[in-house]
């Protein structure tokens, strides 16, 4: 064994460091955001509606890195079936096969109260959620998983962290398992109370990173940002926010 001289690097380090200094921080890497572009486009083009609505694909990791035949596992019959589905509002979509569901808010009247039930926390709330069905019958070692809602997680409701419609911990059951490279949490616009001057953007960029296992993602007419950055006055997610 080479003795090693105090206060000097051993030789596999000094091998690793031009890694190090290459990738820094970001070698836990995010899903390709060109293809995830696509994949959503895809989606929302023939299968959704232009108002808030939440979906769930898995699809194979080799399509989630270049997505040409995104059309063969997401086929244009179903999400023509999904978008007619979820025109409704209260909808869910969850066919007996295929690779995506799909869930609308709806109002819940109780002898207390009334609220919504969002369609983020309909995706991927309960053991058998919507979610681990299509996980259940669709994921395998070499899949993706992508979900997407068209406004972003709530601050107030699906972030709050005592709130009982809190998705946090369910959105970490789904995906902490997955690698960085093959999972996204996609929003397209800011949900418009968080628009709202009352909730700073330090505040919303807070809210967003409490989800810790997934990376979160805008994809909009400017393509697909990484929301990762911790300044809330160079975040790109946070455009058009005041």
């Amino acid at each position: 064994m080479e003795p090693q001289v105090q206060g000097q690097m051993p030789r596999a380090g000094l091998l690793l460091l031009p890694l190090l200094l290459c990738f820094g921080p970001e070698t836990a890497g995010t899903i390709d955001l060109a293809a995830l572009k696509k994949i959503v486009d895809h989606v929302n083009n023939n299968g959704g509606v232009n108002k808030q609505y939440a979906f769930a694909a898995t699809l194979p990791h080799a399509t989630c890195s270049d997505p040409q035949d995104v059309a063969t596992y997401l086929p244009m019959t179903q999400l023509a079936d999904m978008r007619k589905t979820i025109g409704l509002f209260g909808a869910l979509y969850n066919p007996p096969s295929g690779n995506i569901v799909a869930a609308r808010p709806k109002e819940v009247t109780t002898q207390s109260r009334k609220f919504t039930e969002h369609s983020e926390w309909r995706l991927l709330s309960g053991p058998n959620s919507l979610v681990a069905q299509l996980m259940a019958r669709t994921y395998g070692q070499n899949s993706c998983l992508i979900l997407f809602t068209f406004n972003s997680p709530c601050s107030t409701k699906c972030l709050r962290e005592a709130g009982r419609s809190n998705i946090v911990q369910m959105t970490s059951a789904a995906f902490s398992a997955i690698d960085n490279n093959y999972k996204a949490f996609v929003f397209q616009k800011i949900f418009s109370y968080d628009l709202r001057p009352v909730v700073t953007r330090q505040d919303l960029l807070q809210a967003w990173h409490r989800l810790r296992h997934v990376p979160l993602l805008r994809c909009d007419s400017n393509g697909c940002q990484d929301c990762a950055a911790t300044d809330p006055e160079n975040n790109r997610c946070l455009a058009g926010k005041r």
